[in-house]
Formats: structure tokens, C-alpha cells, sequence
């Protein structure tokens, strides 16, 4: 061999590459991203609204605005906090945001999940319908109850990485 050159030799095991690709698929695959939302992006939403409920408001949605005077005489006088808690009277918005759970869809070519789960009664979907956008009649400022940032699309993603990592990781 001439001093000008190097010789190098490479010793594989496609097996271990296999192995990777393999759990590479299955994290990315039906399963896989059916159960990485069920467990990671649902509670995680959950964790969200329940937080941004004992807050009243989030660095998401800002803070609540506070109740008119009419508005905590009238909660007082039907047997409800006064001035707090904001959005919470009979529970009933709390309780379908805070527990109406997620559902999750997922296909070879697309996953999804829906926050809340569970489709709205009448009342629930009036009540997320006012605290989104507000009301013109009685005038109510929105004080929304869902949204999400940038800090919500990092943690999915850091989720996401683990989740492929744990997954295409050699035994």
C-alpha cells in the first residue's frame, strides 16, 4: 500500500440497523401514534385546563377579566362565589373542559386528536361558545377556556422526540 492512502475496513450487523428502523416504524406507525397522544398530548392538554382554571387565565389565553358587580350580586344570591371563581358557577363548563377527555384518530397516513373528546351538550357548547368570544346580550368578555402556544407545540415535540427515541432504541 502506498503511504498516501488509508485503508479502512467496516464491519457490519444490518440486524441492530433493522431493529432501529423497526422501532422507528412502530412508533410512527397506527399504534404508535395512537398511544404517544393518548398518553402524552391528552394529559397534557388536560393538565393545561385544569391549571388554567384554578389560575383564571393563562399565559395562553390572558387572565380573566373580572365579574361585573351584577354578575357576583347575582352568583351570591343563587348560592355561587362571589367574585371567584371566574368561569366556574354551576361546574358545568369546568367539568367538560377539565374531564371531557380526547379523542384520538389514527390512520396509516394521518393522526389526530380532538380536546374536549366529548361532543357538547346544548348548555356546554353555549357556555365554550361565550367564555371563547364573549357575548353581546348580556355583554361578556370572552375569558377563553381553550388555546394553545408555542410552549404547548414544544412540549408535544419534545414528546414526540422521546417517543420515537425510546422506540427506535437498541435493546
Amino acid at each position: 500500500m502506498a503511504q498516501n492512502q488509508v485503508s479502512m475496513t467496516f464491519v457490519t450487523d444490518s440486524r441492530n440497523a433493522q431493529r432501529m428502523l423497526d422501532g422507528l416504524a412502530d412508533a410512527l406507525d397506527t399504534v404508535g401514534m395512537y398511544a404517544f397522544l393518548n398518553t402524552s398530548v391528552g394529559p397534557w392538554l388536560r393538565e393545561r385546563a385544569q391549571t388554567r382554571f384554578a389560575n383564571e387565565g393563562d399565559d395562553v389565553v390572558g387572565q380573566w377579566a373580572a365579574l361585573e358587580a351584577y354578575t357576583v350580586q347575582m352568583r351570591q344570591s343563587q348560592g355561587y362565589g362571589g367574585e371567584h371563581p371566574i368561569n366556574v358557577r354551576s361546574g358545568e363548563l369546568e367539568n367538560y373542559i377539565v374531564n371531557g377527555g380526547w379523542d384520538v384518530m389514527a390512520s396509516p397516513v394521518l393522526s389526530t386528536l380532538t380536546y374536549p373528546g366529548n361532543s357538547p351538550n346544548t348548555s356546554e357548547a353555549i357556555k365554550v361558545a361565550t367564555a371563547q368570544i364573549g357575548a353581546t346580550h348580556p355583554a361578556t368578555p370572552p375569558r377563553p377556556v381553550l388555546g394553545l402556544d408555542a410552549q404547548d407545540l414544544a412540549y408535544v415535540l419534545a414528546a414526540l422526540a422521546t417517543h420515537v427515541t425510546l422506540s427506535a432504541r437498541m435493546p
